[in-house]
C-alpha cells in the first residue's frame, strides 16, 4: 500500500500499538530518525520495537528486514497489522517455518531476496529468459549431486555425515523448474566463480553499457545501454535467495525466532 493512505495506515497502527505497550506499563518512546522504528517500548530490561505492516508490507523482505533491524539493537519485535489475512501472512512466513518457503528433512527452500549475486569475474549472475513474462525463481537445498559441486573458498564441499549426506547441502538455484546453478551451501554465494552461472553481466566504467558473457568462456553476448534493454534481449538477473542467517546476521532456532517477535490486530476502530 503504497501513497497517503498506507502512511496512514501505517501511523494508526502505530499510535494504537504504542497506545496498547503503554497500557501494559511499556515507557515508549517515538524515534526522530527515518531509520528507527516509529515507537520503541521498554518496561525493565524488556525492549520492543514496533513495526507496523500495511497489507503490501508483509513480505518477507520487508519482514526479515525489521526483525534484523531489531535484533541488531536487542529488540524484540511487535508487528501490528488492520486485518486477518495480513496477520495470516506474518504468522506463516515466521511460524511455517520460519523465514523459509519450505524446508523438509533439515533441507530449505528459501524466499527471493532484492540482491542480485556478484560474480568473482565483476558484475552479476544473469540468465536468458526467452519467454513471455518473468521467469520464475527458486532456490533449495538438496543432497544431489554428490560429487564436487562449485563452493566457497572456506567450504569443504566433499565432506560427509553419518548418513552418507553431503555435510554441506548442495544449493540449487532453479529458473522455470529447470536448475541453472549448483553451489556447495549458502556461505559460497559469496562471489562465486563466473562458471557457476550461464551467464553475468557488467556496466562497463567506459561507456556506462552494459555487457552479458557466457559464465563458461567470458565471450560478450550482448551489449545494451540499460536493463529494459537488456531484458528486451532476454537477459534476467538472478536474484539472490533470502537465507534468514544472512538476512538476520546470526543464526537462531525455531525458539529463539519465535521469542523475538509478536503480533496484534488493530481493528479499524482502534486508536
Amino acid at each position: 500500500m503504497v501513497g497517503p493512505l498506507g502512511d496512514a495506515t501505517r501511523r494508526d497502527l502505530a499510535d494504537a500499538a504504542a497506545a496498547r505497550l503503554a497500557a501494559e506499563g511499556f515507557d515508549v518512546s517515538r524515534p526522530e530518525s527515518g531509520a528507527e522504528p516509529p515507537a520503541v517500548a521498554t518496561r525493565g530490561d524488556d525492549r520492543v520495537a514496533v513495526e507496523p505492516l500495511a497489507a503490501d508490507d508483509a513480505t518477507p523482505v520487508v519482514i526479515t528486514s525489521r526483525l534484523g533491524h531489531a535484533l541488531d539493537r536487542d529488540r524484540r519485535v511487535l508487528f501490528a497489522v488492520r486485518d486477518a489475512d495480513t496477520a495470516a501472512a506474518v504468522r506463516d512466513l515466521l511460524a511455517d517455518p520460519p523465514l523459509l518457503a519450505a524446508r523438509r528433512d533439515g533441507r530449505r527452500t528459501f524466499h527471493l531476496g532484492p540482491d542480485r549475486i556478484p560474480v568473482s569475474g565483476g558484475g552479476y549472475a544473469c540468465v536468458r529468459a526467452d519467454g513471455l513474462g518473468e521467469p520464475t525463481f527458486a532456490w533449495r537445498e538438496t543432497d544431489t549431486p554428490a560429487g564436487p559441486v562449485a563452493a566457497g573458498a572456506d567450504v569443504d564441499a566433499a565432506a560427509v555425515d553419518d548418513d552418507g549426506r553431503p555435510a554441506v547441502p548442495r544449493l540449487v538455484c532453479e529458473v522455470d523448474g529447470a536448475p541453472i546453478a549448483v553451489l556447495a551451501g549458502v556461505e559460497s554465494l559469496r562471489t562465486p566463480a563466473d562458471e557457476v552461472f550461464p551467464f553475468a553481466y557488467r556496466r562497463d566504467p567506459a561507456d556506462k553499457r552494459f555487457r552479458v558473457r557466457r559464465g563458461d568462456d567470458g565471450t560478450v553476448v550482448e551489449t545494451v545501454g540499460g536493463f529494459g534493454a537488456m531484458r528486451d534481449a532476454g537477459y534476467v538477473p538472478v536474484p539472490m535467495p533470502l537465507v534468514p542467517e544472512h538476512a538476520l546476521g546470526r543464526s537462531l532456532d525455531d525458539d529463539a525466532l519465535a521469542a523475538a517477535w509478536d503480533l496484534v490486530v488493530i481493528g479499524e476502530g482502534d486508536r
